[in-house]
């Protein structure tokens, strides 16, 4: 799986994660890419480590604002775009690629 992260002015460095991310790994996913560059954090549509007392706490620790964002709406969710043009990007390369 690959996490990713943007705002306005920062980009966040891509992560490149192993399976599912459970609260203790999601905590530790947004301390090493997030948390050096985040003033607000944005929900995470449909991530259900998110949602738990464990996480929730951690942002509370850091005193992180976290966005609202309406469920399933993938039109409001901008990583969504960005992931769509890198798809695009890729599909309009050439050369040969292991399936």
């Amino acid at each position: 799986m690959v996490w990713a992260a943007f705002s306005f002015n920062v980009q966040v460095d891509l992560a490149f994660l192993d399976g599912r991310q459970k609260s203790p790994k999601y905590i530790e996913t947004l301390e090493n890419y997030l948390m050096p560059f985040a003033k607000n954090i944005g929900d995470e549509i449909g991530n259900i480590s998110y949602t738990s007392s464990a996480t929730k706490n951690y942002l509370d620790s850091k005193t992180a604002t976290v966005l609202e964002w309406p469920p399933m709406s993938p039109d409001l969710n901008p990583i969504e775009n960005v992931w769509a043009l890198c798809l695009g990007r890729y599909m309009r390369m050439e050369g040969n690629f292991i399936q």
